[in-house]
């Protein structure tokens, strides 16, 4: 903030006040970037301890893992009795944590073990052997049956209304269920089914006040979940239309322009001064605004005490120019003191931009670190020489829960250019049959009690995975560490 707290004058102060006090109606905050929502959101949540509130019964919630733990760091700072008994988090962190309690699996029929995204490609393998179709097709309609889910299109009669959607649906459940296994997408809507269809569940949670920071970001299926959380208590919504970034991830912005319609005797407020950017880059970004006609107009206003800025518009011929020539332009700043390292943050709309600047940074001697967290496990399963991560990952997996189905279905495929898919199926087919584990068949057809067709090259990467069990029992930390390289 480059005016420091003379920017947070009284009508943030006074309008943080009103946030705090509104009643249980439902609130909606508009609030621009660098407003002050956190101040006035943190506003709000220590009214509600102060009025007697108990802790549990507050959910904050947001889109990001990153934004979640800003959330959790500024309630920490809060000089509130309880406040560290608040529950917070992601929405998918919930649902995680609801669909894991062992008296609501029975009721739903799933395990909420999520698919890693080298772990589909293993997915989609066995779906190829089953519809013919290939990668790419059955990739798409993946994606498909995830953006419907997001929507809740899913809730539509006879959905879905293709027979191949439908075969693709059937097969696609199979495989999930016999794996115990869920996708990501697939969180959110199988708990607010769960919620849905037991109303009078003990482990159905009950919260007074739910409170949503970034609202525009999510997806309709966790708007709708939000509403059923708060069903009985009162929704505080806060976010910024103009500031929808995830539409790729299905995120639906009108959800927040629209609340007042979807939410009787909805209470408004809005936060317009910008603190945190300087004067230019507010002008940039309200001349932006105005040309979405699709979005409701709202002005940001830029704090007085806030410097005009620097904009600068610069093209390079390659991506691997323009990493270092940011790399360049960022150590230059360093050198000249005009930015300390720590409070440059570079944005990039695809991780592999963001990997290669932050490569050129560390290449200048500049230590950067990436929010991306994938890219250890990047690589095509198929082949040996790029999944050496991956293969290390699923062994410590099993190391640690022998009875996961999609680490031991991994296991089995690695480094085959089909990812050993038929080999495989017949497993599968062995065990639907018999209802023995997979595990179980696979040691049968070591020991010689069970043959199979076509099993061998299954047979032989389990016998290396027993091998490797044997090698890393009861090793831990840097040992273990060795042994999985």
């Amino acid at each position: 903030m480059p005016n420091g707290r003379s920017c947070w004058d009284q009508g943030l102060v006074g309008c943080a006040r009103r946030i705090a006090e509104t009643d249980d109606t439902p609130l909606r905050v508009l609030a621009g970037p660098g407003t002050g929502k956190t101040f006035a959101l943190m506003r709000r949540v220590m009214r509600l301890l102060e009025d007697g509130c108990r802790p549990r019964e507050i959910f904050v919630c947001t889109f990001t893992r990153t934004a979640a733990r800003d959330l959790e760091t500024e309630l920490s700072q809060l000089e509130a009795r309880g406040v560290t008994r608040v529950k917070t988090g992601t929405i998918h962190a919930f649902c995680f944590s609801l669909l894991s309690h062992s008296a609501v699996l029975p009721i739903t029929g799933r395990v909420p073990r999520p698919l890693l995204k080298f772990e589909e490609r293993f997915l989609l393998e066995d779906l190829k052997g089953i519809s013919g179709e290939g990668i790419r097709v059955l990739r798409k309609r993946l994606l498909a049956f995830s953006a419907a889910w997001a929507r809740l299109q899913s809730e539509a009669p006879g959905w879905p209304r293709d027979r191949r959607d439908r075969a693709f649906l059937a097969s696609l459940e199979n495989w999930l269920r016999f794996h115990e296994a869920m996708l990501i997408s697939e969180l959110v809507p199988e708990t607010l089914h769960f919620l849905r269809n037991n109303p009078e569940s003990r482990h159905r949670p009950h919260f007074e006040h739910v409170l949503v920071d970034e609202y525009q970001d999510l997806n309709r299926a966790e708007q709708v979940l939000l509403d059923e959380l708060a069903d009985e208590g009162s929704l505080t919504v806060i976010g910024d239309e103009n500031q929808s970034i995830y539409s790729f991830k299905h995120a639906h912005p009108a959800g927040i322009t629209d609340f007042d319609q979807t939410h009787p005797d909805t209470h408004d407020e809005s936060l317009d001064e910008c603190r945190r950017c300087p004067r230019l880059v507010v002008r940039l970004a309200n001349a932006l605004i105005r040309q979405n006609p699709s979005r409701v107009r709202r002005v940001l206003q830029p704090c007085p005490g806030n410097p005009d800025g620097e904009v600068l518009i610069v093209q390079w011929p390659s991506l691997q120019d323009e990493a270092e020539g940011l790399a360049t332009f960022i150590q230059q700043r360093i050198e000249q003191e005009i930015v300390e390292p720590g409070r440059v943050l570079v944005l990039a709309p695809r991780r592999q931009v963001g990997y290669a600047i932050r490569d050129a940074l560390n290449a200048n001697g500049i230590l950067s670190h990436s929010f991306f967290f994938e890219e250890a496990l990047d690589g095509n399963p198929s082949k040996i020489q790029e999944c050496a991560a991956q293969e290390a990952f699923t062994l410590l997996t099993l190391l640690a829960k022998p009875d996961d189905r999609v680490a031991l279905r991994c296991w089995c495929g690695f480094g085959s250019p089909s990812l050993n898919r038929n080999a495989w199926a017949n497993v599968r087919r062995s065990a639907e049959t018999s209802g023995d584990s997979p595990w179980a068949v696979l040691e049968g057809l070591v020991t010689g009690d069970e043959s199979l067709p076509y099993a061998a090259p299954v047979v032989a990467r389990f016998r290396q995975l027993q091998r490797k069990l044997e090698e890393l029992d009861g090793l831990n930390g840097s040992a273990l560490g060795i042994v999985t390289k």
